[in-house]
Protein backbone atom coordinates (compact mmCIF):
# COMPACT_ATOMS: atom_id res chain seq x y z
CA UNK A 1 0.00 0.00 0.00
CA UNK A 2 1.58 2.85 -0.57
CA UNK A 3 0.50 5.46 2.48
CA UNK A 4 2.90 2.87 4.49
CA UNK A 5 5.51 3.50 1.64
CA UNK A 6 4.98 7.14 2.45
CA UNK A 7 5.03 6.64 5.85
CA UNK A 8 8.21 4.53 6.34
CA UNK A 9 9.79 7.33 4.26
CA UNK A 10 8.80 10.12 5.61
CA UNK A 11 9.82 8.50 9.02
CA UNK A 12 12.75 7.76 8.16
CA UNK A 13 13.83 10.72 6.64
CA UNK A 14 12.69 12.48 9.89
CA UNK A 15 14.62 9.94 12.00
CA UNK A 16 18.13 11.24 10.01
CA UNK A 17 17.62 14.25 10.25
CA UNK A 18 16.94 14.25 13.73
CA UNK A 19 20.14 12.00 14.17
CA UNK A 20 22.39 13.79 12.35
CA UNK A 21 21.26 17.34 13.79
CA UNK A 22 21.95 15.23 17.48
CA UNK A 23 24.98 14.06 16.55
CA UNK A 24 26.01 17.95 15.26
CA UNK A 25 24.72 19.05 18.74
CA UNK A 26 26.60 16.31 20.81
CA UNK A 27 29.39 17.55 23.43
CA UNK A 28 31.16 13.87 22.41
CA UNK A 29 31.19 14.51 18.55
CA UNK A 30 29.73 12.10 16.04
CA UNK A 31 32.04 9.49 15.56
CA UNK A 32 32.08 7.71 19.74
CA UNK A 33 29.12 6.48 20.17
CA UNK A 34 27.21 3.61 18.33
CA UNK A 35 23.99 5.18 18.69
CA UNK A 36 24.47 8.04 15.72
CA UNK A 37 25.29 5.52 13.34
CA UNK A 38 23.03 3.01 14.31
CA UNK A 39 20.09 5.40 13.84
CA UNK A 40 20.94 6.89 10.57
CA UNK A 41 21.52 3.12 9.53
CA UNK A 42 18.30 2.24 10.45
CA UNK A 43 16.32 5.38 9.21
CA UNK A 44 18.28 5.51 5.76
CA UNK A 45 17.38 1.60 5.22
CA UNK A 46 13.09 2.54 6.53
CA UNK A 47 13.88 5.19 4.26
CA UNK A 48 14.55 3.20 1.21
CA UNK A 49 12.59 0.54 2.20
CA UNK A 50 9.97 3.22 2.15
CA UNK A 51 10.47 4.23 -1.45
CA UNK A 52 11.02 1.11 -2.45
CA UNK A 53 7.06 0.26 -1.92
CA UNK A 54 6.08 3.31 -3.41
CA UNK A 55 7.75 2.34 -6.88
CA UNK A 56 7.62 -1.17 -6.89
CA UNK A 57 3.96 -1.34 -8.25
CA UNK A 58 5.59 0.32 -11.39
CA UNK A 59 7.80 -2.68 -11.50
CA UNK A 60 10.72 -0.30 -11.84
CA UNK A 61 12.58 -1.19 -8.78
CA UNK A 62 14.85 -4.17 -8.77
CA UNK A 63 16.54 -5.43 -5.58
CA UNK A 64 20.01 -4.38 -6.51
CA UNK A 65 18.90 -1.32 -7.21
CA UNK A 66 17.40 -0.94 -4.05
CA UNK A 67 20.52 -2.26 -2.08
CA UNK A 68 23.18 0.02 -4.35
CA UNK A 69 20.95 3.05 -3.71
CA UNK A 70 21.13 2.18 0.01
CA UNK A 71 24.91 2.32 0.19
CA UNK A 72 24.75 5.52 -2.19
CA UNK A 73 22.90 7.43 0.62
CA UNK A 74 24.52 5.98 3.41
CA UNK A 75 28.23 7.37 1.62
CA UNK A 76 26.62 10.78 0.93
CA UNK A 77 25.85 11.16 4.48
CA UNK A 78 29.16 9.58 5.72
CA UNK A 79 30.68 12.34 3.34
CA UNK A 80 29.62 15.20 4.24
CA UNK A 81 32.53 15.68 6.97
CA UNK A 82 34.87 16.78 3.46
CA UNK A 83 37.25 13.19 4.70
CA UNK A 84 37.03 9.96 3.23
CA UNK A 85 38.05 7.77 5.90
CA UNK A 86 37.68 4.28 6.21
CA UNK A 87 34.83 4.30 8.45
CA UNK A 88 32.70 5.46 5.61
CA UNK A 89 33.22 3.13 3.31
CA UNK A 90 32.75 0.11 6.21
CA UNK A 91 29.49 1.96 6.81
CA UNK A 92 28.19 2.17 3.50
CA UNK A 93 28.80 -1.31 2.71
CA UNK A 94 27.57 -2.80 6.12
CA UNK A 95 24.22 -0.66 5.41
CA UNK A 96 24.15 -2.26 1.82
CA UNK A 97 24.68 -5.05 3.13
CA UNK A 98 22.26 -5.32 6.04
CA UNK A 99 19.23 -3.55 2.86
CA UNK A 100 20.58 -7.16 0.99
CA UNK A 101 19.84 -9.26 3.69
CA UNK A 102 16.20 -7.41 4.00
CA UNK A 103 15.59 -8.15 0.42
CA UNK A 104 16.38 -11.57 0.95
CA UNK A 105 14.22 -12.03 3.94
CA UNK A 106 11.58 -10.55 1.70
CA UNK A 107 11.90 -12.71 -0.57
CA UNK A 108 12.89 -16.16 1.14
CA UNK A 109 10.46 -15.85 4.17
CA UNK A 110 8.08 -13.78 2.05
CA UNK A 111 7.06 -11.42 4.78
CA UNK A 112 7.28 -7.64 3.11
CA UNK A 113 7.35 -5.87 6.38
CA UNK A 114 10.84 -7.65 7.96
CA UNK A 115 13.16 -4.79 7.43
CA UNK A 116 10.89 -2.01 8.54
CA UNK A 117 9.73 -3.96 11.59
CA UNK A 118 14.00 -4.14 12.63
CA UNK A 119 14.39 -0.57 11.73
CA UNK A 120 11.38 0.43 13.54
CA UNK A 121 12.79 -1.63 17.06
CA UNK A 122 16.69 -0.48 16.04
CA UNK A 123 14.92 3.51 15.93
CA UNK A 124 12.85 2.76 19.16
CA UNK A 125 16.09 1.61 21.48
CA UNK A 126 17.86 4.28 19.62
CA UNK A 127 14.84 6.95 21.19
CA UNK A 128 14.66 5.05 24.44
CA UNK A 129 18.32 5.99 24.96
CA UNK A 130 17.66 9.64 24.49
CA UNK A 131 14.41 9.65 26.28
CA UNK A 132 16.06 8.17 29.14
CA UNK A 133 18.78 10.86 29.18
CA UNK A 134 16.05 13.45 28.72
CA UNK A 135 14.17 12.31 31.73
CA UNK A 136 17.24 12.63 33.96
CA UNK A 137 17.71 15.75 33.20
CA UNK A 138 14.17 16.73 33.91
CA UNK A 139 14.05 14.63 37.41
CA UNK A 140 17.31 16.11 38.35
CA UNK A 141 16.13 19.56 38.37
CA UNK A 142 15.30 20.96 41.74
CA UNK A 143 12.63 23.40 40.73
CA UNK A 144 8.62 23.07 40.05
CA UNK A 145 7.49 22.64 36.67
CA UNK A 146 4.75 24.47 35.60
CA UNK A 147 2.31 22.39 33.14
CA UNK A 148 3.13 24.15 30.07
CA UNK A 149 6.34 23.76 30.23
CA UNK A 150 6.01 20.21 31.25
CA UNK A 151 3.83 19.99 27.55
CA UNK A 152 6.67 21.74 25.52
CA UNK A 153 9.26 19.35 27.15
CA UNK A 154 7.00 16.24 26.43
CA UNK A 155 6.34 17.09 22.64
CA UNK A 156 9.30 16.31 21.01
CA UNK A 157 9.64 13.14 23.14
CA UNK A 158 5.41 12.69 22.33
CA UNK A 159 5.91 12.89 18.47
CA UNK A 160 8.59 10.82 17.33
CA UNK A 161 7.37 8.03 19.59
CA UNK A 162 3.83 7.82 17.98
CA UNK A 163 5.09 7.40 14.66
CA UNK A 164 7.81 4.81 15.55
CA UNK A 165 5.25 2.79 17.95
CA UNK A 166 2.30 2.98 14.79
CA UNK A 167 5.38 2.09 12.42
CA UNK A 168 6.52 -1.31 14.90
CA UNK A 169 3.25 -2.29 15.47
CA UNK A 170 2.16 -2.39 11.96
CA UNK A 171 5.03 -3.96 10.43
CA UNK A 172 5.00 -6.82 14.01
CA UNK A 173 1.35 -7.47 12.46
CA UNK A 174 2.36 -8.10 9.21
CA UNK A 175 5.53 -9.89 10.37
CA UNK A 176 3.77 -12.42 12.73
CA UNK A 177 0.45 -12.88 11.41
CA UNK A 178 0.82 -12.11 7.70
Amino acid sequence: MKFWGVYKLLVGMLAAAESLLGMLRSFNGGGRGIWGPLTIAAAVLLAIDGLAELFSRAGRWDRWLVVALAGIVALSISIVSGEWPGKVWIFAAAVAFVQWMFQELKRTAGRQEMGALLCGVALAISLGNTTLMLFRVYWDEPQFWPLGQIFRFMFPIALPWTLIVVLVVHAGREVIWG
